[in-house]
């Protein structure tokens, strides 16, 4: 009998962990928004629209990209998944330092690395800084280290 007790106490014990883990697990954020940006710095010139989709959980954000861009004249096609991982850099101003990127080209993408990573995380320091800023449970902003260049809404 004392067996059958101590079987039932450990699961009900593992039940209870199990449920407040998730409970106060931070929720995954995911939406699909179009966007458009235009990017002109002394003479260079960039123009992206597409499709942006994101996934954020805990301190791992999933940009995917799809869409049109003209550098200069130039046009390419942007298709690319962007797997980070993050830590807080300063949390007042909602900066993170982007600790690890994992990038996925589709055939179709003939775009520059050294461009592509200038849509998301802006021309500067060799450490990456990425603006992410959740304005309420439906919308988030994120962009480089400067200001927020997407928003993006749950579907």
């Amino acid at each position: 009998m004392p067996k059958h007790v101590t079987m039932l106490l450990t699961c009900l014990g593992l039940l209870l962990i199990g449920t407040v883990y998730c409970l106060t697990r931070p929720p995954v954020f995911a939406c699909e928004s179009q966007f458009s940006l235009t990017q002109s710095i002394n003479s260079d010139n960039i123009q992206a629209e597409g499709l942006i989709f994101v996934h954020r959980m805990d301190e791992q954000l999933l940009v995917n990209i799809d869409g049109l861009l003209t550098h200069n004249e130039k046009k390419y096609l942007i298709s690319r998944t962007l797997k980070m991982k993050y830590e807080t850099y300063n949390a007042d101003a909602y900066l993170y330092k982007i600790m690890s990127v994992k990038t996925i080209r589709d055939n179709t993408d003939n775009v520059d690395d050294e461009i592509a990573n200038n849509l998301l995380f802006g021309k500067g320091p060799s450490d990456k800084i990425i603006f992410i800023k959740k304005i309420n449970k439906d919308v988030i902003l994120f962009g480089n280290h400067a200001f927020p260049q997407y928003g993006c809404k749950r579907n």
